[in-house]
């Protein structure tokens, strides 16, 4: 039936819109039996290898459902890598878009407390908080990426605003990439171009010093990298 991409969710009033105006009657499908043959799809090039490695650091894992700024269970210089993308503001309804995962996992969305910012200064200091605690458990020599845009019809680059931030933590900025997209079947579900307004995906990269290394005030420049893709 025609919907939306996988990896949105409509909500039920708009898809029964849908569905009258294509005069569609989805047929009843096997959730579980679907669930599961996708994830062997998903699962099919997972080598031995790679189970090995698996089980071998199974046991480190951890998964936390709390602030990012403040994540007591992991110790002090632990981190290699952060990779993270925080919310853009009020821009997305994330509750509303993810209704269906929770629905499937028996949680009420309206229960998770996302961190929604409608300034964007308010929207910095969060993300302050944030990084002062990466700061944190990064290990020296350990690196973030962070991912993040433009909102607004392009009148904010958050990875202008967000520059600050991270250095106000304590991280050192070392590249920009801005990626040049290409928009594909989800951005056009949302009316996204590759017009001079459209929301272009920016990931920062910072590191954290090692302890005997110097980092002047002159060497906060970081690189811009510029990347094209699909």
């Amino acid at each position: 039936m025609y919907s939306l991409p996988p990896n949105q969710a409509t909500s039920v009033k708009a898809q029964k819109r849908i569905n009258e105006r294509r005069a569609q009657t989805p047929p009843r499908r096997n959730v579980p039996g679907l669930i599961e043959r996708k994830s062997r799809q998903l699962l099919c090039d997972c080598t031995q290898t790679i189970r090995q490695s698996l089980s071998q650091v199974s046991d480190q894992a951890r998964l936390l459902t709390e602030r990012a700024a403040a994540t007591p269970e992991i110790p002090d210089n632990s981190i290699s890598l952060v990779v993270t993308s925080p919310p853009f503001l009020n821009v997305v309804d994330y509750a509303g878009d993810n209704w269906l995962r929770c629905w499937f996992i028996g949680t009420d969305p309206g229960s998770v407390d996302i961190t929604i910012a409608r300034k964007l200064e308010e929207w910095q200091q969060a993300m302050t908080y944030v990084f002062r605690e990466l700061f944190r458990v990064l290990r020296p020599g350990g690196h973030v990426a962070f991912e993040v845009g433009e909102i607004r019809g392009g009148e904010i680059k958050l990875e202008e605003a967000v520059l600050p931030c991270g250095l106000d933590a304590g991280l050192q900025p070392a590249l920009v990439l801005i990626n040049d997209q290409i928009f594909t079947k989800t951005a056009n579900c949302w009316v996204w171009t590759t017009t001079p307004k459209a929301r272009t995906p920016t990931a920062l990269l910072y590191s954290k010093s090692l302890p005997d290394s110097r980092w002047r005030s002159d060497n906060r420049k970081p690189v811009l990298v510029m990347q094209t893709s699909c």
